[in-house]
C-alpha cells in the first residue's frame, strides 16, 4: 500500500500481523532546530518522519530497531526524546511478553539510547528501569516523557503506572522520577490517581501562562485523548467541566511539541478493521495535528495549525443548486419552518478545505453541513450537525437506520451566540471539522467526492464567508 506523506501521514509499507498494516502507531513528537521530528512506532520498532508544516513529510526512517524474543526491547514502545549534556536521550518502553509472571523479570520496562544528531541512536544497554514493586504494581510500567520541570529545577519522568492497592481497572495513576542531570533517577511523587482509569498512556506535561497541564490517553471507553488543569505541577488537577478531551473518540495518544511559539498536539485518528464503516476501530492511524488554543478561563481548545491552513489558496467555484426549503433574501439565507431542508453549493475533490460563519434564528434544531452527497434522492450523505440547544456537534452518515450505526461521533460545545465558525477539512476517507475551537475527526470509507451543501432543520440560517479552497498539491491516497 502506498502511504500518504500529505498533511495525514501514514507510512510506506503494508505489514503483516496487524489488523491494517498502512498506519503509525503513538506519536512522539520533539522539535529541534525548525523541524518537528516525529517519532511513531511501527513494526514494533521506532521510525521517524520530519515536517516543517504538517504538510509535507519525509519517507520514514528506523531509529530504534526491536530486539530479539529473550531481550527486553523485542517490541519497542512509546516513549519520549530529550535534549541534555549535549546529548539526545530517548527514553521508551522496553515489551518481552515471554517474561510475564516471571519471577524477577519484567514485561515492560523502561531502557534508553543516546543520540547526538536525532539520526544514529546507540541503546545504553546498563539503563534498564524496572517497577518499583514497593509503591507499584509491575504489569502497567510505561511511556516515559522526559521534560525539564522548571517549577521543580529538576528533570522529571512521568510514567504509566498502576497502584498497588485500588479498585480492578481503576488504579492508573502518573508517576513521577526525578533527575539532575538525567543518569539516574529516584522516585519524586505521584501526581495524578482519581481511581477512574485502568491506566494513563501516553502522559504529557507542560505549562501555558499560569496553568499547568495533564494530557494522557486511555481506552476505558474509547480511544480518547483527554486532559486536566492544575496551578502547580503536583496538582489538585482539575476536569475541565462541559469538556476534558480535544477531538473525538478516535484520536489517541496524543502528545504535545513546541517551537516556543506555539504548542502543537500530536497524535492518531484510528482505522477501522479493513477500511469498512461497519467494522471497529483499531489500533493506529493518520496522524493528526492541532494547534492548541488557551481559552480565557484556562481551558484548552484546539484549531488548524496556520501551517496547514497557509496551503489552501486556490478557490473552487461555488455552483448553488436548489433543493428543499424556501429561500430567504440570498444563497446563503434558508428558512424551514418545518423538516429539512438543504442546498448543494460545490462539488468534493481530493483534498479541499471549505470555511464560513453559519448563525441562525433563536430555536432552530440544527445546522451544518451535507459532505459527500450523491444520488437522485441523496441516496449516500455524511452530515455535519451542529445542534446548539443541545450544546452538541455531531457526525452522522447516510442511511443508519434499524439500530445498525453503532454511535454518532459527537463533541460538547457551547455556543455564547447564535452564529459559529466552520472550518472542514476533507481528504480521502478523513473529515476534520473545527467548529469555533471545538475539533471532531472522523472517517466514512463507503462514500468519497460527491457533493458539498448546507443544511437546516427546522429553524432559519444564513452562511457568511464561505469558500471552497484546494491545496497547492494534494495525494489522492489516505
Amino acid at each position: 500500500m502506498k502511504g500518504n506523506h500529505y498533511i495525514f501521514y501514514t507510512p510506506e509499507e503494508q505489514y503483516p500481523g496487524m489488523p491494517h498494516g498502512e498506519m503509525c502507531g503513538d506519536l512522539m513528537p520533539f522539535y529541534w532546530e525548525g523541524r518537528y521530528i516525529f517519532f511513531f512506532l511501527y513494526k514494533y520498532c521506532i521510525y521517524a518522519t520530519e515536517t516543517r508544516d504538517f504538510v509535507h513529510y519525509t519517507k520514514a526512517r528506523l531509529v530504534l530497531q526491536n530486539g530479539s524474543p529473550d531481550e527486553q526491547d523485542w517490541h519497542v514502545a512509546t516513549g519520549s526524546v530529550c535534549y541534555a549534556n549535549g546529548k539526545f536521550y530517548f527514553y521508551y518502553t522496553g515489551f518481552c511478553e515471554g517474561n510475564r509472571n516471571e519471577e524477577g523479570k519484567n514485561e515492560q520496562a523502561i531502557l534508553r539510547a543516546i543520540s547526538k544528531d536525532l539520526y544514529t541512536w546507540e541503546k545504553d544497554k546498563t539503563f534498564c528501569f524496572m517497577p518499583d514493586i514497593n509503591r507499584f504494581e509491575n504489569l502497567h510500567w510505561r511511556d516515559p516523557q522526559v521534560f525539564w520541570n522548571e517549577e521543580k529545577g529538576t528533570y522529571s519522568m512521568l510514567v504509566t503506572a498502576t497502584t498497588k492497592y485500588g479498585d480492578y481497572l481503576r488504579n492508573g495513576c502518573t508517576a513521577v522520577y526525578a533527575s539532575d542531570d538525567v543518569s539516574e533517577w529516584r522516585f519524586d511523587e505521584v501526581i495524578y490517581s482519581p481511581r477512574i482509569y485502568p491506566t494513563h498512556e501516553c502522559q504529557d506535561a507542560f505549562k501555558i501562562g499560569d496553568k499547568w497541564y495533564l494530557v494522557f490517553s486511555t481506552y476505558s471507553k474509547w480511544w480518547e485523548t483527554r486532559y486536566r488543569i492544575a496551578e502547580h505541577f503536583s496538582g489538585m488537577w482539575e476536569t475541565p467541566l462541559l469538556d476534558d478531551m480535544f477531538d473525538g473518540r478516535e484520536f489517541y495518544a496524543a502528545k504535545t511539541v513546541t517551537d516556543g511559539e506555539k504548542r502543537y498536539l500530536v497524535g492518531w485518528q484510528a482505522i477501522r478493521k479493513d477500511c469498512r464503516d461497519e467494522n471497529p476501530f483499531v489500533w493506529g492511524g493518520n496522524v493528526i495535528v492541532h494547534e492548541l488554543v488557551q481559552r480565557n478561563d484556562g481551558t484548552l481548545g484546539v484549531k488548524l495549525p496556520d501551517k496547514i491552513r497557509s496551503v489552501f489558496k486556490r478557490q473552487i467555484p461555488l455552483a448553488y443548486q436548489r433543493k428543499d426549503g424556501t429561500p430567504g433574501e440570498d444563497c446563503f439565507h434558508e428558512i424551514c419552518e418545518e423538516g429539512f431542508c438543504w442546498r448543494q453549493i460545490g462539488n468534493l475533490s481530493k483534498t479541499v478545505l471549505f470555511e464560513g460563519v453559519v448563525s441562525w434564528k433563536e430555536g432552530t434544531q440544527a445546522v451544518g453541513l451535507m459532505l459527500h452527497t450523491a444520488g437522485s434522492r441523496l441516496e449516500k450523505w455524511c452530515q455535519l450537525r451542529i445542534e446548539p440547544y443541545h450544546g452538541r456537534i455531531a457526525m452522522e452518515r447516510y442511511n443508519q437506520i434499524d439500530g445498525d450505526q453503532m454511535y454518532v461521533d459527537e463533541r460538547r460545545i457551547q455556543f455564547n451566540k447564535n452564529e459559529a465558525t466552520v472550518l472542514l477539512l476533507v481528504s480521502g476517507n478523513i473529515m476534520l471539522a473545527y467548529i469555533n475551537d471545538t475539533a471532531l475527526t472522523t472517517r466514512c470509507y463507503s462514500v468519497s467526492d460527491g457533493g458539498i451543501g448546507i443544511f437546516v432543520e427546522c429553524g432559519e440560517m444564513r452562511w457568511t464567508k464561505l469558500a471552497l479552497l484546494k491545496g497547492e498539491e494534494s495525494d489522492e491516497h489516505i
